[in-house]
């Protein structure tokens, strides 16, 4: 099942197909057409079966970019990414891109020779895609003024990473986002934070807890200050719920005590307080339904037990022995 860092950059890049343009050209210097735009990551042959991609790009009936977020060695790609070129190529007449994209050195040496197979006899069949590693020299190259949309590439190289150096390039990619338009920066701040290990998140706010400890750079602070703010909203959104639970508990408390006294069955203080205590809501739901036809509020509220219960039999009477069936 696809991770989430892995899907977050899909989305991305699905939604923003600018994007791998940028990356590709940051770490290449190709160029790939502004034409590109996002299609069906489903390749469908003659008799039924398919072969699901991570994200596919045409740009007009010919040009194609086929997509692939590789986090670990995946022996079937041996057999996929060449049938996929293949068949994107007799379907479009032209042979696009095939491009991988990875943070792991080893995984980026996978996959520049996992796609050749050669017979004993000599007959090859190989495909060889381009292969971006996302490492840290890589991760530096990203982190460019002039281009702050691939800050979020930079932090997605660091997925695995815990280091100073990781945390560094994670702050230094929360605050070139501050330089993209309102519109983009609380997407892409939230993806960068999305796709972060769970041992990076808990130092990134260990670190916003304790800014006195350690010197605060700029980054640090814009950083600090996103996951206060992000703190404080989850905070009001606890509160608010906690909040509306209470409202809704007291609602039923008063409409059960007012339908208990609207039948003259009027609530002594005890079993008042015993109401208005009582904060779960079904148990309350099935005071309410009982306080309709009970005779008595020991009876509503569940109290009641001498009914169901057999009256005890005097000392020394015994229960009679049926007779024997003939």
């Amino acid at each position: 099942m696809p991770s989430t860092p892995h899907e977050v950059l899909i989305v991305a890049l699905r939604e923003q197909p600018g994007l791998l343009g940028a990356l590709v050209s940051r770490l290449t210097g190709v160029q790939l057409p502004r034409s590109l735009k996002p299609a069906d990551a489903t390749l469908r042959f003659v008799k039924p079966a398919d072969l699901r991609l991570d994200l596919v790009l045409q740009g007009g009936r010919r040009r194609w970019v086929l997509v692939e977020l590789q986090r670990s060695v995946d022996p079937a790609k041996r057999r996929r990414w060449p049938l996929a070129a293949s068949l994107l190529f007799s379907q479009t007449g032209a042979l696009g891109d095939v491009i991988i994209i990875t943070a792991r050195r080893a995984v980026a040496r996978w996959a520049e020779r996992v796609a050749c197979v050669r017979t004993l006899l000599g007959t090859t069949l190989q495909l060889k895609p381009v292969v971006l590693h996302l490492g840290a020299a890589e991760s530096k190259a990203l982190l460019d003024e002039r281009r702050p949309e691939l800050a979020l590439f930079a932090a997605w190289a660091m997925q695995h990473r815990h280091g100073p150096a990781a945390r560094a390039v994670v702050e230094r990619a929360f605050e070139l986002t501050e330089r993209l338009p309102r519109a983009l920066r609380r997407a892409q701040q939230r993806a960068i934070l999305s796709v972060l290990s769970e041992r990076m998140l808990e130092l990134l706010r260990e670190a916003s807890m304790n800014p006195d400890k350690i010197p605060e750079t700029p980054a640090a602070r814009k950083l600090r200050l996103f996951l206060e703010a992000q703190g404080r909203k989850k905070g009001r959104a606890e509160g608010r719920a906690e909040g509306e639970a209470k409202g809704r508990a007291e609602g039923r408390q008063e409409a059960l005590i007012t339908l208990l006294r609207a039948r003259g069955l009027a609530p002594s203080p005890d079993d008042e307080a015993r109401i208005r205590g009582c904060a779960d809501a079904a148990k309350l739901d099935r005071w309410i339904a009982r306080a309709a036809t009970a005779t008595t509020v020991r009876e509503a509220l569940g109290t009641r037990t001498q009914g169901a219960r057999a009256r005890p039999r005097p000392p020394g009477r015994s229960r009679p022995t049926p007779a024997p069936r003939s």
